[in-house]
């Protein structure tokens, strides 16, 4: 089983976003395989910057699941990540890169809301610490 790293990125309670340009073609944070060697926080920093042109901290893992595509599984892991620095640019992985507020998310998306909502209340309470 292949492992892969997501990170869900906030920046003033917004999460960044990227439509997948294959399939799944989904919105999800940018993630994707770990290259040998590298950790899962290494992996979501590097694809972070890769597919978005952001610069991110990650805080914390919030999730982890087993995702299916039919040909193969792969367990992926979900960080909590906070914006550093960077504009937007859209790499070959996606069809688009979007920040979206909480309250609206689009759909599709993957992985499932309450997951995003847990990593704006470990961003939240990072702040009041």
């Amino acid at each position: 089983m292949k492992t892969a790293a997501i990170g869900i990125v906030i920046k003033n309670n917004e999460v960044l976003l990227v439509k997948r340009r294959w399939h799944p073609m989904v919105w999800a944070p940018p993630g994707g395989f770990l290259d040998p060697g590298e950790t899962q926080v290494e992996t979501v920093l590097r694809e972070v910057w890769e597919e978005t042109g952001v610069q991110c901290k990650a805080l914390e893992k919030v999730y982890d699941f087993v995702y299916d595509n039919g040909y193969g599984k792969s367990h992926i892991h979900v960080y909590a990540c906070e914006y550093i620095s960077g504009d937007l640019q859209c790499s070959f992985e996606s069809s688009e890169v979007k920040w979206f507020p909480i309250e609206h998310l689009p759909h599709p998306i993957s992985p499932e809301k309450p997951i995003f909502q847990k990593a704006i209340e470990i961003l939240n309470n990072k702040k009041l610490a």
